[in-house]
């Protein structure tokens, strides 16, 4: 016969199950209520703004985001759980009426969640991963632009640092070495020489794994994402990057240290036929080879004296352009996406066709130190209540506490992102924010867009 503390012990561990089972449980929605449900893969700073966006249409009933951060939580349902575990990720989906699913992250991408999200009947925002090659592998995304007859600079694809070392008997400096597959936005190294190019290949990621030597193009950068459902292509508003972690792009190459957008580089004008002349081709090729693509192209162009140049292209919505060209996509972002992903995208646009506001957007990006190497984390935030009207922190990295709070979790740390009538007006007030803003080790570039409001 048990004792009374065995009974006890025995429901408090039942009592305990139980719990863990609720936590671990969607909570579900009734089938047939008003409004979209959306599900947003990913707890980036490029999440944030996507959800940010999907909050302002009246066609949404709910946002989920998994895994989400800590500033997400402020408006959307973040589920904490693994996003890999397919099995709860499907009972997410059931559960939870999922109507649209917009895949962030480009390794989620690559790994093919925009297949897996297709096989659950749910209207995706993300291509196959056959197609998504565009991104994981820089030789594939040559091969494609040459068989299309996009431009592109002068390449050559090595099996690995070794092979590559061989080669540079081949090329002049200056030269970039790439690695092949994903790196986070940090697999890009400038090389002014050829020394500096074999230190590169002595490095991580371009060490190990195959790898791409490319013609350094000189000119001005700008980034055009476009909307891709077979061979229909509808250019998003232009943008401006700046990649490089110091001011007046200096030192290593970063998941991106700002943006802006309009841009004169590529004036808004002008997105349609550059879409239509560099991805275009492109989303043709793919709907040729039997793997058309239905998501998001990124390209990154580079404007030489006499045309634009693709220097590569990326398969999801970009980071830190998203932030600044989401908000100036004008209509209902999320019938948008939901065309998109059902396949419909063409249809929309005739009937709805694309506006860009014409208003400005600045996105000035608050780093830990140490990125982009090993971030220091952990480090409670302050000043998040304090920015100017108009002024949003985008969070990237954060983790909130019990206390209500927030603390650093990653390298990107924040987002400050402004609009205004001008590039100039909304770096104005960006930097106003970024300066409201604390933490220890907090650092960013004084020098975002500060290229648009000279050339304005």
């Amino acid at each position: 016969m048990k004792s009374v503390r065995d009974l006890f012990t025995q429901g408090e561990k039942v009592q305990r199950i139980i719990r863990e089972q609720r936590a671990n449980r969607s909570p579900g929605r009734s089938p047939g209520a008003p409004g979209l449900n959306c599900l947003v893969l990913g707890g980036g700073g490029r999440e944030y703004a996507i959800a940010w966006r999907l909050a302002r249409c009246d066609s949404v009933a709910t946002i989920d985001v998994v895994p989400g951060n800590g500033g997400l939580t402020l408006f959307t349902r973040t589920l904490g759980f693994d996003v890999r575990d397919a099995t709860r990720l499907e009972q997410h989906l059931a559960a939870s009426q999922i109507d649209l699913a917009i895949v962030g992250p480009d390794d989620l991408v690559a790994d093919g969640f925009g297949d897996r999200l297709r096989r659950a009947s749910v209207a995706t925002v993300a291509p196959s991963r056959e197609a998504a090659r565009i991104e994981w592998s820089k030789t594939f995304a040559k091969e494609l632009m040459r068989e299309a007859g996009v431009p592109t600079a002068r390449w050559e694809a090595l099996r690995d640092a070794d092979a590559a070392r061989a080669a540079l008997a081949r090329w002049d400096a200056p030269l970039v070495v790439k690695a092949d597959g994903l790196a986070a936005g940090k697999g890009v190294a400038v090389c002014r020489t050829l020394d500096e190019a074999r230190v590169a290949l002595g490095t991580p990621p371009w060490s190990s794994g195959a790898l791409v030597l490319e013609e350094l193009l000189e000119g001005e950068e700008a980034s055009l994402q476009a909307l891709v459902d077979g061979e229909t292509v509808v250019a998003l508003p232009p943008a401006r990057d700046h990649k490089r972690v110091g001011d007046g792009d200096t030192g290593p190459n970063t998941g991106g240290m700002g943006a802006a957008s309009p841009t004169g580089v590529l004036p808004d004008e002008d997105a349609q036929r550059v879409a239509d002349a560099l991805i275009g081709p492109v989303a043709r090729a793919l709907a040729a080879r039997g793997t058309p693509y239905r998501g998001v192209i990124f390209a990154g162009l580079m404007r030489t004296r006499d045309r634009f140049t693709v220097l590569e292209y990326n398969a999801r919505f970009g980071d830190p352009e998203a932030e600044v060209t989401l908000a100036r996509v004008g209509g209902d972002f999320a019938k948008l996406m939901l065309a998109l992903g059902e396949g419909r995208l063409g249809e929309f646009v005739r009937e709805h066709p694309m506006r860009f506001s014409q208003r400005a957007f600045v996105d000035v990006v608050l780093c830990a130190e140490g990125y982009p190497a090993t971030p220091k984390t952990g480090a409670p935030i302050t000043g998040l209540d304090g920015l100017p009207e108009g002024v949003y922190a985008f969070h990237g990295a954060t983790r909130g506490t019990p206390a209500g709070g927030f603390v650093t979790a990653g390298g990107r740390v924040l987002h400050i992102v402004a609009g205004g009538a001008t590039v100039a007006e909304a770096r104005d007030r960006a930097y106003a924010g970024a300066e409201r803003v604390s933490f220890e080790g907090k650092f960013y570039r004084s020098d975002i867009a500060r290229g648009e409001v000279v050339a304005a």
